[in-house]
């Protein structure tokens, strides 16, 4: 299960950074060499067929490539050549909660924002004071999910529950 679980992660960061960098290539080199329609057809041609292909192969190298690293080391620490997986130090641990709640309270934030507006009826505000709370929030609440994860992940409690 670990290796297919490494090999779907890998395969979405390569599908995702394939996609990105296919079409940044695309877009430099349709700058580079003059294309004419660069709003038009072939804009659509890089976005729609271009890109996704590039991103498709990405990511089935990518999973590859990390299947076979991965197969490679559980077979080496089954066969007893490699020693067995050593536990997170705190540090990883603190930037690992930092990250993930960061990401959390940002979408949460953003969920919240989405919600208030829906129910509202509208985006806009009266006063610049509520637009720069609006503005802020996401980050303020990223921020402090942050800190409350890599508090949380550093613990000791963590550390003997891992």
């Amino acid at each position: 299960m670990r290796v297919f679980g490494w090999a779907l992660a890998f395969a979405l960061i390569g599908l995702v950074g394939g996609y990105a960098a296919t079409l940044g290539i695309g877009i430099v080199l349709m700058e580079v060499y003059g294309v004419s329609q660069r709003e038009g057809a072939a804009a659509m041609g890089l976005a729609f067929v271009i890109a996704p292909m590039g991103a498709c192969i990405t990511a089935i190298v990518a999973a590859a490539t990390a299947a076979v690293i991965t197969s490679r080391r559980q077979r080496e620490r089954i066969g007893g050549t490699l020693p067995p997986r050593q536990p997170w130090g705190r540090t990883a641990r603190g930037v690992a909660g930092g990250l993930g709640g960061f990401v959390l309270g940002y979408g949460a934030a953003v969920l919240i924002l989405f919600a208030f507006y829906q129910l509202r009826g509208s985006p806009y505000f009266e006063s610049y004071a509520w637009a720069f709370a609006a503005a802020w929030l996401p980050f303020v609440l990223g921020i402090a999910s942050a800190a409350g994860g890599a508090w949380f992940a550093m613990r000791e409690q963590a550390a003997r529950a891992a």
